[in-house]
């Protein structure tokens, strides 16, 4: 069995305006009136790719130092990851994670959002179930 990085340790709720209109929910997540809820216990490794090297020294995308006892990117970092791993069955298109995930960074202050951003955008998922989505 993996063991993840980080473990949520109380529910979390997220705000977003593409949350609006959606319904869904998991045993890990539930997105209703705008909001998305993240179960507490909910695992994962925070900003990707990164490895161990020799179990020494991490190599990889930084976190973030740490800001009110958790690193800068934590929260970030879970919501891309949910809406990445539920990808399939929720409506999001790649490019609206994206957005998810920019806006997180803008209310957080991150100073590396433009190196982020691009990051998911060209190396995360590309492959959502709202992609498939039949335009109007």
């Amino acid at each position: 069995m993996k063991a993840y990085l980080y473990q949520l340790e109380e529910e979390l709720v997220h705000a977003h305006l593409l949350y609006e209109g959606i319904e869904y929910s998991n045993d890990w997540v539930t997105i209703y009136a705008g909001q998305l809820k993240v179960n507490k216990a909910y695992a994962w490794d925070g900003c990707s790719p990164k490895f161990q090297l020799l179990g020494l020294v991490t190599v990889g995308t930084p976190d973030g130092a740490l800001r009110f006892g958790k690193p800068w990117l934590y929260y970030q970092s879970l919501l891309h990851d949910v809406l990445c791993q539920f990808r399939y069955s929720l409506p999001f298109t790649q490019q609206q994670v994206v957005q998810i995930f920019k806006d997180d960074l803008e209310r957080c202050k991150w100073p590396l959002k433009q190196v982020y951003v691009a990051a998911v955008n060209y190396l995360g998922p590309q492959d959502f179930g709202g992609n498939n989505r039949v335009k109007d």
